[in-house]
């Protein structure tokens, strides 16, 4: 009859088998016969208690717990669980890489309109200066005219060079006529020339400085329009494939709740059989010992069952992904931050499980189990030699669809990673309940 998973040699620092004399040698350790004894009668015991009460397996006839059919059907149900989980993964993944890309187009779109923006004020305070040159401009335009109009006046009252009272008098218009018949163009051309032509320039330079202002600052405008209309409308592109985005992760995450409970129900019929499995190897060993008195035999002090129950598994992995985003502190136990190992010794401790702070022992609490036999909350070790269980460095928590939640290195924080991230993973065991 073939054991149970967890008996015999395992590839682990201080885990004997059935026939490695040296769990009972050392202060402390019962020896002989005396020890078997006393474990196979824990084995009765076990075997006794599982027979007392009647599992659901054993009300529809089946003495021997789930059959294997049931066993089958349950992995069925676990596979097509995990397609459509895979399938709405991949919608996830495109759909955030969709949006990925909008935000950097939102981004682009956002300095874009950042850079139109700081034109426009450029050609605004522009604009405002050239207003400013123009106000001068024209006030010297009115000096301008008023030195002309002296010019004028001095002019007449010179008489242009003529005797001023006799060319008014000879004149019956008066002062009047005589600007008429020398010529305002003579006054100008003999004293006012320069002063005319400062005139003219001032105005026509504030007329172009302005004109061009205008220009500049009604284009900026413009574009600043269109640049936060395309801002507009990329946030609002993003906000819906955010929407999107949030939905089907709620759909994975129904998924996911969907495929734990499927993979819970398979772990809970696994465990059931194992454990009719092994209690019918404590009958099977304890009454092989009464017959032949065999010599003294001992096994790991989690051997008689399986490791703790896929309900105690969910509890410990539940709990750890509620520690998401905690730093990671050399020999952290909690509640503030964590190292790997009081990660995982904390996570158990939720679940009823005593495991001591340091992953070299972690290794040995409970029974290895295989990588394709993994359920929520079994521990995952990481060795720099993975055929040297003495070099493990790191472990982390198993939550499932070949994901863990650790506790990393220092200046990282408690969060999800594959279970093959790390690298150099050795093996997996089960915490013994």
């Amino acid at each position: 009859m073939s054991l149970p998973r967890g008996f015999g040699s395992l590839s682990g620092r201080r885990v004997f088998g059935f026939n490695d004399p040296r769990r009972f040698s050392g202060p402390g350790r019962p020896g002989g016969h005396l020890g078997l004894r006393l474990l196979l009668g824990c084995g009765l015991l076990a075997a006794a208690s599982l027979s007392a009460v009647p599992s659901r397996w054993q009300l529809d006839g089946d003495q021997g717990g789930p059959t294997q059919a049931q066993i089958n059907a349950a992995e069925n149900q676990v596979r097509q669980q995990q397609a459509a989980l895979g399938a709405e993964q991949g919608k996830l993944s495109a759909a955030d890489t969709t949006l990925g890309r909008l935000q950097t187009q939102a981004e682009v779109l956002t300095q874009r309109y950042d850079e139109v923006q700081v034109d426009e004020q450029r050609a605004a305070s522009a604009y405002q200066v050239t207003e400013a040159r123009l106000s001068q401009a024209r006030r010297q335009e009115d000096v301008s005219q008023s030195a002309l109009a002296g010019l004028a006046a001095e002019e007449f009252e010179s008489g242009g060079g003529f005797d001023p009272l006799t060319a008014m008098l000879g004149d019956a218009s008066g002062p009047q006529a005589y600007l008429n018949q020398v010529g305002l163009g003579q006054v100008l051309a003999q004293s006012g020339t320069d002063t005319l032509a400062a005139n003219q320039a001032n105005d026509a330079v504030a007329k172009v400085f302005q004109t061009q202002a205008r220009d500049l600052l009604t284009a900026q405008q413009a574009d600043l329009r269109a640049a936060n209309d395309l801002k507009l409308a990329i946030r609002a592109a993003v906000a819906r494939q955010t929407a999107f985005v949030a939905s089907t992760k709620d759909r994975r995450n129904s998924l996911a709740a969907e495929l734990a409970s499927a993979q819970a129900h398979e772990s809970a019929l696994q465990a059931a059989r194992q454990a009719a499995l092994a209690a019918q190897a404590a009958a099977a060993a304890a009454a092989a010992a009464a017959a032949g008195g065999q010599g003294s035999t001992q096994v790991p002090p989690w051997a008689w069952g399986s490791g703790a129950t896929a309900n105690q598994g969910d509890i410990a992995a539940n709990w750890a992904l509620s520690q998401l985003g905690k730093p990671y502190q050399w020999g952290g136990t909690g509640p503030g931050s964590y190292d790997c190992s009081g990660l995982t010794m904390d996570a158990w401790a939720r679940a009823g499980v005593q495991l001591l702070h340091y992953t070299g022992y972690q290794w040995e609490e409970g029974p290895h189990v295989p990588l394709n036999e993994l359920q929520r909350g079994d521990l995952l070790f990481y060795a720099t030699n993975t055929s040297d269980p003495d070099t493990i460095h790191h472990v982390g928590i198993y939550i499932g669809d070949g994901m863990m939640v650790d506790a990393p290195y220092t200046g990282a924080f408690v969060r999800i990673d594959s279970i093959y991230q790390p690298g150099g993973l050795i093996g997996a065991i089960r915490p013994a309940g």
